[in-house]
């Protein structure tokens, strides 16, 4: 019976940060944070975009299970959830996990709650144009929203907030 063989994988990564003159990983981050920086802009828009997109699907709920919009509106906060980290928006990574969470939920259990769902929109839109040094207000706009996930046995997934909200822009 022959030994089994031994497959070892080659950690090329690891090869190049260890040579002498790589980056640290310091610098990455530095490097990483320009490069954010620099397209702070383009993730902005991309961040209302996505809040439109949820604002015209929300448009169309109703007292009626709408799977299409509620799909829609999913997919939005997913989206926001990749750029408000990015950004610094904490408040609104928070809100959309929570949609994403509740819109599960309210499928798994098999009711329905437009009203529930209106109101993470309106508190998105809400959240998106607060001043930076508004902290008050965001934090009343999530325990609003942590109330509604509460009702529906949504758990909530508080985010660390930045150091300080970014400016409106």
């Amino acid at each position: 019976m022959s030994e089994p063989h031994t497959i070892k994988v080659k950690n090329r990564l690891g090869d190049l940060m260890r040579q002498p003159g790589g980056r640290s990983l310091m610098e990455a981050l530095r490097g990483a944070e320009k490069r954010v920086d620099k397209n702070r802009d383009m993730f902005l828009g991309a961040l209302d975009r996505s809040i439109a997109r949820m604002e015209a699907a929300a448009s169309k709920l109703n007292e009626t299970p709408d799977a299409e919009a509620a799909t829609e509106i999913y997919k939005a906060s997913n989206d926001i959830i990749a750029m408000a980290g990015l950004v610094g928006f904490s408040a609104l990574d928070e809100l959309a996990h929570g949609l994403c969470d509740l819109i599960d939920a309210l499928r798994a259990d098999g009711v329905w709650s437009d009203q529930a769902i209106k109101v993470h929109v309106d508190s998105a839109v809400l959240l998106r144009g607060l001043r930076a040094d508004d902290e008050a207000a965001r934090e009343r706009v999530l325990d609003g929203l942590r109330k509604v996930w509460s009702r529906f046995g949504v758990e909530s997934r508080k985010a660390e907030p930045p150091k300080t909200e970014p400016a409106k822009t």
